[in-house]
């Protein structure tokens, strides 16, 4: 990876974004954003007479420099008028990978997607992974079971071209298919079965399949705005929040916007 974009709202979820990125692409060139409302009285900050913009731009510095003390990067500071999901739709395409963080309060568990991050990821154009509230530092060639929860029938070619741009073995892929009706894993059975009948009593068995089949990364790719929206919303990718799993979701159409 030679480009990584970063949202920055200047949230914890926000920090744990950014921390990831550093993590996740040691080489890569790590490119800041943050979006702020064209109506000035709309605006979080007061820079006084100061430039919006560039007062945003040093905001991000000093956010960028605290919390990654230690390190020797120098980033790309992005400071755009306008929602935050439309400046992705327009500039993600030129960028290898998008990271975001979930969300956390209490009572939420792991984690959850707030309505805009569930824009921003649905209209991206490059891939985006999406992480847990977790410290614990991931790497794509780390990860040993990686799971493709595949929708339609065309996603092979799609996943294929994008787990080899990032560098990721190919052989480390399970596909689970949510048509599938014979199952090997015990896991996912009781997933698609949670799924579909919303039974409590399968919770108690799904984690404890779960304990025997650890899952590194999953894999989605997003076909239309609204129904991969919806989809992130369901049971199934709760479940995957509730075991801290990151996610990393592929465009159908990388580049091209939405």
């Amino acid at each position: 990876m030679k480009k990584i974009l970063i949202p920055i709202s200047f949230s914890e979820a926000s920090v744990n974004s950014l921390q990831h990125a550093d993590t996740l692409g040691l080489d890569a060139k790590l490119t800041l954003l943050h979006c702020y409302p064209v109506q000035s009285y709309s605006r979080r900050y007061d820079f006084g007479t100061q430039d919006y913009e560039l007062g945003v731009k040093e905001q991000l510095k000093l956010f960028f420099h605290q919390h990654l003390e230690q390190t020797s990067r120098k980033p790309i500071l992005l400071s755009m008028a306008g929602a935050v999901s439309e400046v992705v739709r327009q500039i993600s395409g030129q960028y290898d990978l998008m990271v975001l963080s979930r969300k956390s309060t209490p009572g939420k568990g792991s984690g959850y997607f707030s309505q805009k991050q569930l824009f921003i990821i649905a209209r991206a154009t490059c891939p985006v992974l999406i992480m847990p509230v977790t410290g614990k530092p991931f790497r794509f060639d780390t990860c040993e079971h990686i799971w493709h929860i595949q929708r339609r029938d065309n996603e092979e070619p799609i996943v294929a071209e994008g787990i080899a741009r990032l560098n990721i073995e190919a052989g480390r892929l399970e596909t689970k298919s949510v048509m599938q009706q014979s199952f090997l894993s015990a896991f996912w059975q009781n997933l698609m079965a949670y799924e579909n009948t919303h039974d409590q009593q399968l919770l108690r068995a799904i984690d404890q399949a779960h304990d025997q089949e650890p899952i590194d990364l999953i894999v989605l790719v997003d076909h239309d705005q609204s129904v991969f929206i919806n989809f992130l919303k369901s049971d199934m990718i709760r479940m995957f929040c509730k075991y801290e799993i990151p996610i990393l979701v592929f465009p159908a159409n990388p580049g091209k916007q939405k």
